[in-house]
């Protein structure tokens, strides 16, 4: 899953953004092993996990914060509506 980017990852919706996280956490594990056992031949690959990851909770947080928000909002509306 190299190169993802923000810009991509914030067309998709929060179920699909758990399920690369559960992938790249896996990854991230998988080759943490490989380098503790000398067979990881780029290193590299754990940062850009690492990134990646972040890259995904960062994205995931802002949607749940705008759809909490959101909901904020409409339920101050409707309260507003019923005076």
């Amino acid at each position: 899953m190299k190169g993802l980017s923000a810009k991509d990852l914030r067309g998709n919706d929060p179920v699909e953004l758990r399920s690369t996280l559960r992938k790249l956490e896996e990854d991230l594990f998988k080759n943490r092993l490989k380098k503790n056992t000398n067979q990881l031949e780029n290193t590299a690959v754990i940062r850009h996990a690492r990134r990646d990851i972040a890259r995904v909770n960062t994205v995931l947080t802002e949607r749940l914060k705008a759809d909490k928000a959101d909901k904020a909002q409409t339920s101050a509306a409707a309260k507003e509506k019923s005076k």
